[in-house]
């Protein structure tokens, strides 16, 4: 068995969401076997890695031969989100455009 064969059918033991984060850091994550606070929330006590990687391809495809085993797998990012910058237009008030504004009053 090849690396990559041998990396893509492994299986972490069971972790909490600190333990993963400081092994996977900004990276993304396959869970099963999440031992979940609440039925559908986010929060887990325990999960087993079966996928990781930068990019969320890297670890589907880690995670693919677990499919069949596995009815759930849990997809999140350890890393901080940042959201998008805003877009906003910038609008450049020159004298022109002033004079323009003032005279419509």
């Amino acid at each position: 068995m090849n690396v990559a064969a041998a990396l893509a059918t492994s299986i972490s033991e069971p972790m909490t969401w600190a333990e993963i984060c400081e092994r996977y850091p900004d990276q993304r994550v396959c869970l099963v076997e999440m031992d979940r606070v609440h039925p559908h929330g986010f929060e887990f006590r325990t999960a087993r890695v079966v996928g990781h990687g930068p990019t969320p391809r890297e670890a589907f495809e880690q995670a693919r031969p677990w499919r069949g085993r596995y009815e759930q797998i849990g997809h999140y990012f350890t890393g901080k989100i940042k959201p998008p910058l805003p877009h906003f237009p910038r609008i450049v008030m020159t004298d022109e455009i002033r004079e323009l504004v003032r005279n419509r009053r």
